[in-house]
């Protein structure tokens, strides 16, 4: 064979992406063009609409399906078997249409299998973890998360680690440590906890901004939840457009922005709402929240729409998101 013929066919087999490469990201198998998945955090909706008369699971899964959103997502240890909480769970789900999601913690590999197994089962697109304490070690935490990565992949999971106080991603160094050595690793970020933690009330300094950055380009997964860098959860008024509310966006709209970029067919943006009970709710003195938390989920919902939309018209890739169209096609 010609040299140059040679040389042709190494560069097309080096250069080319590898055919059938594993998505990263949550992906329905489809071939449609990268899409928005809107998640209500079943933990958002203990305690509502007050804590003396809590709606039933039903009426909560019909409300979220009502209110627009594309799944629902689950907190709890996995199992390697469906327990009868799982159960019930999975038939409000299935009678409203609405996809599932899965959420949990891992503190030691054995424990992964099993929350696989339960994602498996609920036919959820990812598994969001939280991984250990704060006080893993560094090089422990580094082999975890790598060891997960492999086991996920294996398992034809994306898997996304929560950035999370009081966990081995507590600490915004060490978790772009992580990215740097591990790069298949993705997050699903909660920037409030960050913001707490480096009391970040207003726009972040150039050393912050190199730092989020990182992790920007790493998310497949958003929490939405807003910080003001003293408190980790706060009302964004009702229209969503508090200043706190503006600067959070910009910066999701930057992380889907990013995200888009490098989308595959059938790849799925997650975007969770996640306003959690008392004491990430701000209480009255006499007990009640200050904020009506259902209605701020559904303004949390709305934005997270628009700057996806706007993300999608910046890029000219994905799909626009709506109740009435996207919704029903997850």
């Amino acid at each position: 064979m010609p040299i140059g013929l040679l040389l042709i066919v190494f560069l097309c087999l080096t250069l080319a992406p590898p055919v059938g490469a594993q998505s990263l990201n949550a992906n329905d198998a489809s071939k449609e063009p990268p899409r928005l998945m809107l998640v209500q955090a079943m933990w958002g909706m203990i305690g509502l609409p007050s804590k003396d008369k809590e709606w039933p699971l039903e009426e909560k899964v019909r409300l979220i399906k009502e209110a627009g959103f594309d799944a629902a997502d689950q907190f709890d240890k996995g199992t390697p078997e469906a327990t009868p909480q799982e159960k019930g769970l999975i038939e409000a789900f299935d009678k409203y249409g609405l996809r599932a999601g899965y959420h949990t913690v891992i503190n030691s590999l054995d424990e992964f299998p099993a929350a696989i197994a339960t994602a498996k089962r609920r036919k959820s697109l990812y598994v969001d973890v939280h991984v250990g304490n704060y006080f893993t070690p560094e090089n422990e935490a580094m082999k975890l998360l790598s060891a997960m990565v492999d086991e996920a992949k294996r398992a034809h999971l994306a898997m996304m680690v929560q950035t999370h106080r009081g966990r081995v991603t507590q600490d915004l160094h060490r978790t772009i440590a992580y990215a740097e050595a591990i790069p298949d690793l993705r997050f699903c970020l909660d920037l409030s906890h960050y913001f707490v933690a480096g009391e970040i009330g207003g726009q972040l300094s150039p050393q912050a901004e190199q730092a989020f950055d990182v992790l920007l380009k790493r998310a497949s997964m958003l929490d939405g939840r807003v910080s003001n860098g003293e408190q980790v959860q706060i009302d964004i008024g009702a229209d969503g457009d508090t200043a706190h509310a503006k600067y959070f966006a910009q910066l999701w709209k930057r992380a889907m922005v990013n995200w888009l970029r490098s989308a595959k067919p059938g790849d799925l943006f997650v975007f969770r709402v996640e306003l959690g009970p008392p004491g990430y709710s701000i209480l009255e003195i006499d007990g009640k929240e200050m904020s009506n938390r259902w209605e701020q989920a559904k303004v949390f919902r709305a934005l997270a729409e628009r700057i996806w939309n706007e993300a999608v018209a910046e890029t000219g890739i994905g799909v626009r998101h709506s109740a009435k169209t996207t919704a029903s096609k997850l």
